[in-house]
């Protein structure tokens, strides 16, 4: 063989290899990534090994959060519902994140807010160093928002709307997320926990499977002798009339309360807040209130929360801790409002006998 033509085998050969690495560069997360399935302990469900890649560049459960159930077939491929979005994956393609900002401003119904009509671009003096401009859709995030999605900005996506006021608070909406300022925190910037808003409490954990990893704590399975949810959820003890608010397995706040009457009694069981009101009438039988305030109603696949059950403020008697209601749970008014501000869409309610 000459000189000249082992270079040419040598070009030849260092060719073929880089193009080899572009290929592996391209393959499936599945196939590029050396990964096993793992199953989070503090949910009890398992993430698999092509979602594990891909969760855990987005932070993992710092990111995205943990799984709230196990990956589930759809039309089109699989998904995986998490603390603060939702994976999907079609068929031949990739992992991605579901727009779950924009599918949420759709179920809260604040899409036609003019917040989501974009904005054009400010004037070069006029962009602060505390604001940045999103061309994506047309909008800005600025201040505490602004400092949030720049750690987040893989994880929420673009901005979809400016800030604006839903309910009593200041939020804004993202592809993939939502900000809101926590009342309960001095008004510090929070992410929503947009999965547990559009999914509901994590689905119960299921047994890991074989061969998997591990990752995180299990969670303190009981409170009072009810299972504990992640994030804020409440118990409501009726023989006590008695109500705790828990973050998790820390207690929040407690207090006396008044729940339904013998004839009305208040439905013991497992619920989510449905529908939420600041001010609301109640009418039924035996009595017409034209402003009931703070009202959180529930519900589950059971019970609908049309059914009237609620949580709401009650400034027309003070006799904590007995019961004095129509079968919902009457709250101090104040306390009401703090809860009102601590609580959310899909913030698990467990009532119990006692």
């Amino acid at each position: 063989m000459s000189a000249v033509q082992w270079r040419r085998r040598q070009v030849l050969a260092a060719a073929i290899a880089i193009a080899a690495a572009r290929v592996v560069g391209t393959m499936p997360v599945e196939a590029a990534a050396a990964m096993v399935p793992v199953y989070a302990r503090p949910t009890g469900h398992t993430i698999s090994a092509g979602f594990r890649t891909f969760w855990e560049s987005l932070g993992g459960a710092d990111g995205l959060g943990w799984p709230l159930d196990e990956a589930q077939p759809t039309k089109t491929g699989t998904e995986q519902w998490f603390q603060y979005g939702r994976i999907y994956q079609n068929k031949g393609g990739l992992p991605t994140l579901a727009t779950v900002g924009r599918e949420s401003a759709q179920f809260r119904s604040v899409i036609s807010n003019p917040s989501f009509g974009s904005k054009p671009q400010p004037l070069a003096g006029l962009n602060l160093p505390n604001m940045q401009y999103a061309p994506a859709f047309g909008h800005i995030a600025a201040n505490g928002f602004l400092t949030v999605w720049t750690g987040k900005q893989k994880l929420l996506g673009a901005p979809i709307s400016e800030e604006f006021t839903e309910g009593d608070t200041t939020v804004q909406y993202f592809e993939n997320g939502r900000l809101e300022l926590d009342p309960t925190m001095k008004n510090a910037p929070r992410m929503t926990m947009i999965g547990v808003v559009m999914h509901g409490a994590a689905a119960p954990a299921v047994d890991a499977p074989a061969g998997i990893d591990f990752i995180g704590d299990a969670p303190i399975t009981s409170v009072n002798g009810v299972a504990a949810h992640l994030g804020h959820w409440v118990l409501v003890n009726l023989a006590q009339q008695h109500l705790w608010a828990y973050d998790g397995t820390k207690l929040v706040q407690e207090l006396d309360v008044s729940t339904g009457l013998p004839g009305t009694p208040t439905p013991p069981g497992s619920y989510a807040v449905m529908q939420r009101y600041q001010d609301t009438p109640m009418v039924g039988p035996g009595y017409n209130i034209p402003h009931v305030y703070w009202t959180q109603y529930f519900g589950n696949a059971d019970l609908s929360w049309q059914e009237g059950y609620s949580l709401h403020g009650a400034d027309w008697h003070h006799n904590w801790g007995n019961p004095m209601s129509h079968g919902c749970v009457n709250l101090p008014e104040d306390f009401a409002e703090w809860l009102w501000n601590w609580s959310d869409t899909g913030m698990p309610i467990e009532i119990i006998a006692g």
